[in-house]
């Protein structure tokens, strides 16, 4: 299945909503020594858009949605699972459900919501993060320095669950997103199962812009997935819903897909996205999946604000906020009440420290994202290993998610962090794992030299750099220049002469700049 694939830049951009955000309670460093962050902070909540046109009702059994079109002044357009979709003036979507609202035929009506996603190693960061990554400074005074308060010091244990899935039961999950890549070498034949395109129409639920694939292969690719890792991906099919495109996820879509996906018999069913309007029409289908044992695990969003983004706002979903290296809240995600576990987010700065975000699958490669976009399917990935190897569905299985994880924040349970970061390997074992006190993290790129001159002839040497810099590049003040730990050049005559050493480790660079003043000291120009 093929569908034409948007750049996967271009795509994050679409899906900043579970995709990026700030959290007041976690404030970054102050602004001039502030690390440049990959995504900018969105304008001020608005309301939510909706699609043109359209509002869904619930109406009363034996109401006649034709009648009913036709008494409010609308068209009747379709019946979907769950609600009946009319279509009125463009621009007037919620005066209109107002006005249906009123009616004693309907039980309850609302626009069509647009819900967006909420989105960056060939290795997962919360799969193998040693305690040892660090982040530098791009700019002011700290350029080159280590962010030490970001520092990343825990992980979700997802690596020690290598194997674990190995020979469980079969189970089904589904994505319920921007489609999936089919062809993409991190799936394995035939465990992707074509579910529908809600968004177009039509059979073909392939992925257009990339968000989709990403969520699934941390689910269950076989290098990056959270499945694919602990071996049970040969026994996770995925059920692909396409339910985004280019004007974002109509509610509309995302009830069908959740339908669909309850009625093929998934354990779980992962929601990269969301928005700020409760519907009805989506908490009706939340609960036909509750009822039936199918977890819905939703992103909590990426307006870093006290209010969980909906479908993750409904109590019956799972709601899942994110963490950043050092195991606290990201400045994007998402908290407050209704809140349920937290997962790693993956917290970006400049390009050159892209390796912050969360490495998956996208159409045609891989790519870091960050967001809690890329925290909800590790929970989602974890639950498919739990129903797999321990049997479990349902409430029990949500319980066994919920209550393995790494305590964070208050005791107990919080709005910050819920019940606290996912902890895989605890979620599938039952037992806690011992990996002893992380290693320090590793010194900063930092340029130092010393020097020492015999008369106009000085040597240099950078050997005191700190940062493991793979490159030394040196200007000596008078328009000559070197490379090299060690160098030594030859100056013409009196003056001062600035000498700056420039390192490199090919990620980030600093410098240090002394001076060297040659003086004539009798016959001799000598230089210190």
């Amino acid at each position: 299945m093929n569908r034409t694939s948007v750049p996967w830049l271009a795509a994050c951009a679409v899906l900043l909503t579970a995709c990026q955000d700030t959290n007041p309670m976690v404030a970054p460093p102050a602004a001039t020594d502030s690390p440049e962050m990959q995504l900018s902070l969105g304008p001020a909540p608005q309301a939510e858009r909706v699609m043109p046109g359209r509002v869904l009702a619930i109406l009363r059994p034996g109401a006649d949605a034709v009648a009913v079109a036709g008494d409010n002044g609308l068209e009747f357009e379709h019946t979907g699972r769950g609600y009946s979709a009319f279509r009125g003036a463009v621009g007037s979507e919620r005066a209109l459900a107002a006005r249906l609202g009123a009616d004693a035929r309907v039980l309850s009506a609302e626009p069509d919501y647009l819900r967006q996603t909420t989105a960056i190693d060939p290795r997962l960061w919360a799969f193998y993060n040693p305690g040892g990554l660090t982040v530098a400074y791009t700019r002011g005074p700290n350029k080159g320095q280590p962010v030490a308060s970001f520092a990343s010091v825990e992980d979700a244990d997802e690596d020690n669950v290598e194997g674990y899935g190995a020979g469980g039961a079969p189970v089904s999950i589904a994505s319920i997103d921007t489609g999936v890549d089919f062809g993409h070498a991190e799936f394995l034949s035939g465990q992707l199962v074509a579910g529908w395109d809600y968004y177009d129409n039509d059979a073909d639920p392939s992925d257009s812009q990339g968000h989709g694939t990403h969520t699934t292969g941390t689910m269950v690719g076989r290098n990056v997935g959270v499945a694919g890792v602990a071996g049970a991906g040969a026994n996770v099919t995925v059920h692909v819903y396409r339910v985004c495109g280019a004007l974002g996820c109509p509610t509309s879509a995302i009830v069908s897909a959740i339908y669909d996906a309850t009625d093929a018999g998934v354990v779980a069913m992962n929601l990269s996205l969301g928005g700020g309007s409760l519907s009805s029409t989506e908490q009706a289908a939340i609960q036909y999946a509750t009822s039936r044992n199918a977890l819905v695990i939703a992103s909590a969003g990426n307006d870093g604000t006290s209010t969980v983004s909906c479908p993750a706002c409904d109590p019956n979903a799972i709601s899942v906020a994110a963490s950043n290296w050092q195991d606290g809240a990201t400045y994007y995600t998402n908290w407050g009440a209704g809140l349920d576990i937290t997962a790693p987010g993956g917290q970006m700065y400049s390009n050159t420290t892209e390796e912050g975000g969360i490495y998956s699958s996208v159409p045609g490669g891989y790519a870091y994202y960050q967001g809690t976009s890329m925290a909800a399917p590790q929970v989602t990935g974890t639950a498919a290993i739990v129903a797999s190897v321990a049997g479990l569905q349902g409430a029990a299985l949500r319980a066994r998610l919920e209550g393995t994880t790494d305590d964070l924040g208050a005791a107990g349970y919080d709005t910050q962090f819920g019940w606290g970061r996912l902890n895989s390997y605890r979620a599938v074992t039952g037992s806690t794992l011992d990996e002893g006190t992380p290693p320090p993290p590793p010194a900063g790129l930092a340029a130092g030299f010393t020097y020492s001159c015999s008369g106009l002839t000085c040597s240099f040497d950078g050997s005191g750099s700190t940062g493991s810099p793979t490159s030394y590049a040196w200007a000596f003040g008078d328009g000559g220049s070197g490379s090299g730990v060690t160098v030594a050049h030859t100056y013409s005559g009196v003056g001062s002469y600035p000498v700056t050493l420039t390192v490199s480790d090919g990620t980030s660079s600093d410098a240090a700049t002394q001076t060297v003043s040659c003086t004539k000291r009798g016959p001799n120009v000598r230089c210190n």
